[in-house]
């Protein structure tokens, strides 16, 4: 344990630390000596001890025992309780036992610097101290108060570093109030998942080392029911524990109204006709917020999460509502039981104001895209002194968020042991489908799909990263034990019961984007740490491929056919992007003057798949029939672009290849050459420069998105607005 920081680190440090402490938990009062021997009794025989070195250190005690902290090997350390209050020794000795089973490390210097301080209070020390049997019963600020009144009378304190001590203390009791807290777990300001087991969470809970502190709600009325309201959310599993934290959020913004406009009550109001009043005002406020931080800076809430605090508030008072009567005796709150029914309907329909799903233009990444980010992952994997980044997991991840298409939590918390045999599967060749990959599944229901078929390569990158996981292990202390997760913490995790971070593979992906820059085909920076956009791109690939669409619905976890369609729709929109990004040009190279647009359109609302050509597009109305066979370089309702070059020259080369032929045949035959006039040669002569006048305009304009004329047409100009540009 280290030193408590100074200056401005110790403020922001202390806040954090009392993030996770209840303000309002009598600490001081909650001691009782049957729970204090209770702990003692529940250890193991080896671990009821008031002295741990070399000899009596339990086995599983070992490698929690950090040898960096204390200079040496464990085998040199000492962890001393003696000469304390046989109550506090006892609740020491779980603690230690609770450090470990935590998967926490045990620093010698700051829990001997701590039992100094408390040994030196409850000696000669102050009445308080001196009549403490636990180690809750004073403050940490207290207890080193009492240690140095000790040495004032001439005690000796021993080596020790007081920040340290002071630092242990704060940190034992955070752990020691839980065991000694009686009644309902929800009646708590502060829900530590983490330190109280009783807390619901689901096995596999990606925020699950996250605080919720309802501490922030001033109003004793309110925050006493959102902590009712959101505890039967989660005992019911209405919500999870991410979603209860977005909840807690959104009350935030009633509490801060209150404040401002004055606080009367559960009714929000003295009378009830003055309910609409006070909402319009809580709305006014909400609009007229202006956002502190982030890329919004300065903005308005955006209407999403505008509408989430809406929604939250909405949601807690229907509650309430329907359950006013018990609220008023679990709370102790009579005025609840006044509520009305218009308490039950707090918001109009108008006044929310409606969800934006705006879809990205760039979720959807291009195969040479993806393949640079690839190519540059390997700087993950590369040593730090090496020039890299030096996190093999994170390059592990990467490669299976692209391979897989999986979210990255799914990623991130599969097991370590992921991999189901396929039945009937066969080393057929790399590409083929040989295992199962079970992953979680986090964000929708219970029930849904879980597992996906995988290929060698997938299964080959599993097996390093269980390397990785075990060097991990290793690490800590532990030769015959695997991990929980397959991407376990790399810090703070001595179990390997925690999964890897997204918040820190997000970081370390935003420092891979730096140094790569890759960008796209528009010159946009590619932000690798947007991991979403591999799931896209992996659903627009299959969905391209014509893979069914209950196929991808089942491959990609979805609820509803109506998830998978969202990456449909972004296929088409990707679709019509590209097709107006090129110039439409006909057989002489001319302009079409039919906008782009207008052209898209009409294609798709006709169903004209029959006029899609490949080299380009036939814009003959739909009820009429071609006569002309394959003479469309002649025709003037053929269109074409940049985007069927290849083609084109292809077509160029063999027009030229065979008119060369047949003029060789024509004169072995006949004796004499082909004559200019003969009718096959001049089709042939004529598609030919229709097919160098479309390249040629090709080169000139396929950086460019408007539409050119066809065939025939020679006198036609592009239209122009009265400025001289292009029109769009």
């Amino acid at each position: 344990m280290t030193e408590q920081p100074n200056g401005t680190q110790r403020n922001g440090y202390a806040a954090k630390r009392l993030n996770r402490r209840d303000p309002r938990l009598p600490v001081s009062e909650m001691f009782d000596i049957d729970i204090a021997a209770s702990l003692w009794e529940i250890l193991p025989e080896e671990c009821r001890r008031d002295h741990f070195d070399k000899t009596t250190m339990p086995t599983q005690y070992r490698a929690a025992v950090s040898e960096a902290d204390a200079g040496g090997p464990w085998t040199t350390i000492a962890l001393s309780m003696r000469g304390l209050p046989e109550p506090m020794t006892w609740e020491l000795a779980w603690l230690l036992h609770r450090e470990v089973e935590l998967g926490r490390r045990i620093h010698p210097n700051g829990f001997n610097a701590a039992t100094r301080v408390l040994r030196t209070a409850t000696g000669p020390g102050g009445a308080p101290a001196r009549s403490a049997q636990s180690l809750l019963q004073l403050t940490p600020e207290e207890w080193l108060r009492q240690a140095h009144r000790a040495r004032l009378r001439g005690a000796q304190l021993g080596r020790g570093n007081d920040g340290n001590a002071l630092h242990t203390i704060r940190r034992l009791q955070d752990v020691l109030v839980y065991p000694y807290h009686r009644g309902d777990w929800w009646r708590l300001n502060v829900w530590n998942p983490q330190l109280d087991a009783r807390v619901p969470q689901r096995d596999h809970e990606p925020n699950g080392r996250s605080i919720a502190n309802f501490s922030h709600l001033s109003s004793s009325w309110l925050r006493e029911a959102a902590k009712w309201w959101l505890s039967v959310c989660l005992e019911t599993e209405r919500h999870c524990w991410s979603t209860l934290k977005t909840r807690l959020d959104g009350l935030k913004w009633l509490q801060r109204y209150l404040d401002d406009v004055g606080d009367t009550g559960p009714t929000l109001v003295a009378e009830t006709d003055e309910l609409r009043s006070f909402i319009r005002g809580f709305l006014t406020a909400l609009r007229s917020h202006k956002v502190t931080s982030g890329p919004r800076v300065g903005q308005p809430l955006a209407a999403n999460p505008h509408r989430a605090i809406m929604t939250t508030i909405e949601q807690f008072y229907t509650w309430m509502y329907d359950n006013r009567i018990d609220a008023a005796v679990v709370l102790d709150e009579s005025r609840w039981a006044t509520l009305t029914s218009a308490h039950s309907v707090l918001f109009r329909p108008g006044d929310k104001p409606r969800l934006t799903n705006k879809r990205s233009e760039d979720m959807v990444l291009e195969d040479d895209v993806v393949a640079r980010i690839a190519e540059g992952a390997e700087l993950l994997a590369l040593a730090k002194s090496e020039g890299g980044l030096g996190d093999l997991a994170a390059f592990h991840a990467l490669m299976l968020l692209i391979r897989t298409g999986r979210r990255i939590n799914e990623v991130l918390m599969m097991d370590f042991e992921p991999l189901l045999p396929l039945v009937g599967a066969q080393d057929a060749d790399e590409s083929a489908l040989v295992a199962r990959m079970r992953y979680q599944q986090t964000k929708v229901q219970t029930g849904q799909p879980n597992s996906i078929p995988v290929d060698a390569e997938v299964v080959a990158i599993i097996r390093a990263q269980q390397v990785e996981a075990r060097r991990h292990m290793s690490s800590m202390g532990w030769t015959d034990r695997d991990p929980r997760y397959l991407f376990p913490r790399p810090t703070q995790n001595r179990n390997g019961a925690h999964p890897y971070s997204t918040a820190t593979l997000h970081s370390v992906l935003a420092r891979l984007t730096a140094r790569l820059n890759i960008t796209d085909s528009q010159g946009r920076q590619v932000p690798i740490s947007k991991t979403h956009r591999f799931r896209h791109t992996a659903a627009t690939n299959l969905l391209n491929a014509g893979v069914p669409l209950h196929v991808v619905m089942r491959y990609f976890g979805h609820v509803s056919p109506e998830m998978t369609m969202h990456y449909a729709v972004t296929l088409a929109q990707t679709a019509e992007r590209e097709f107006l990004r090129f110039k439409k040009i006909t057989t002489d190279g001319s302009p079409l003057s039919m906008d782009p647009d207008d052209l898209y359109d009409v294609l798709q609302l006709d169903k004209r798949a029959d006029r899609v050509l490949p080299n380009g597009w036939c814009m003959l109305p739909p009820k009429q029939v071609c006569n002309r066979g394959n003479a469309c370089l002649s025709c003037d309702k053929f269109v074409t672009d940049a985007s069927h070059a290849p083609e084109l020259r292809r077509q160029l080369t063999d027009t030229e290849k065979l008119v060369e032929e047949r003029k060789s045949a024509f004169l072995a035959k006949y004796g004499a050459a082909m004559d200019d006039n003969n009718v096959w040669l001049q089709g042939r002569a004529a598609e030919s420069t229709s097919l160098r006048q479309i390249l040629l305009a090709i080169e000139d304009v396929s950086d460019t998105s408007r539409a050119v004329r066809g065939a025939g047409t020679n006198d036609r100009t592009l239209r122009t607005d009265d400025s001289g540009a292009n029109p769009r």
